[in-house]
């Protein structure tokens, strides 16, 4: 039930991300995420970090009874954090004045939040290689992506600032995603019944 409700949580999240955008026309390249919270349907830009940040606390409620090795609590520790960070990221983005939020200043929980995701892709990376050798292999994949794009803040223009963010956003949900619907696959050929 809770690795399901983290994988529903982790495709809504695009999906009501994108209708946001779309909604306001807005251009994908250059808004920022945060500056979603200040347009039409921002209460839906809210709740979709807000289900995000709970799938990734259902992932580690779900992911509690599998033995994944030494860092496994410490990765489920990381999880939780993680998904409190991204509903902090919808209070903060919601409760901030529209000047902030088009300034530097909004992209500090954004990076603090990033950084946290990250983390959670190379902690739980060697647990989920002992259940699935491509599930270990994709995320080594997605944490290399993930480093590559580290850098290219540097060199990102304000008005490509919208296109880095979605990216990174794009391939840590692509994980997401990937890791639940694997595990619950995982967990359906285990059980006779299926989940």
């Amino acid at each position: 039930m809770w690795v399901r409700f983290a994988f529903i949580g982790s495709l809504l999240t695009p999906l009501l991300h994108v209708v946001v955008l779309a909604v306001n026309g807005l251009d994908p390249a250059a808004t920022t995420i945060s500056q979603l919270s200040q347009h039409e349907l921002a209460w839906l830009h809210g709740l979709e970090l807000v289900l995000f940040g709970f799938a990734h606390i259902a992932l580690a409620r779900g992911i509690r009874d599998v033995d994944g090795g030494r860092l496994w609590r410490l990765a489920r520790t990381l999880l939780v954090a993680t998904g409190a960070g991204v509903i902090f990221l919808a209070w903060y983005f919601a409760f901030t004045d529209g000047v902030t939020l088009a300034s530097t200043a909004a992209k500090v929980p954004l990076w603090i939040v990033a950084s946290l995701q990250g983390c959670v892709i190379a902690v739980l990376r060697p647990g989920l290689a002992r259940l699935s050798m491509p599930l270990g292999r994709a995320s080594a994949v997605a944490l290399a992506i993930w480093m590559l794009l580290i850098p290219l803040t540097l060199f990102i223009s304000d008005a490509w600032q919208g296109a880095y963010e979605r990216t990174v956003a794009a391939v840590y949900a692509g994980w997401m995603i990937g890791v639940t619907a694997v595990l619950l696959r995982l967990r359906s050929s285990a059980s006779p019944q299926g989940e």
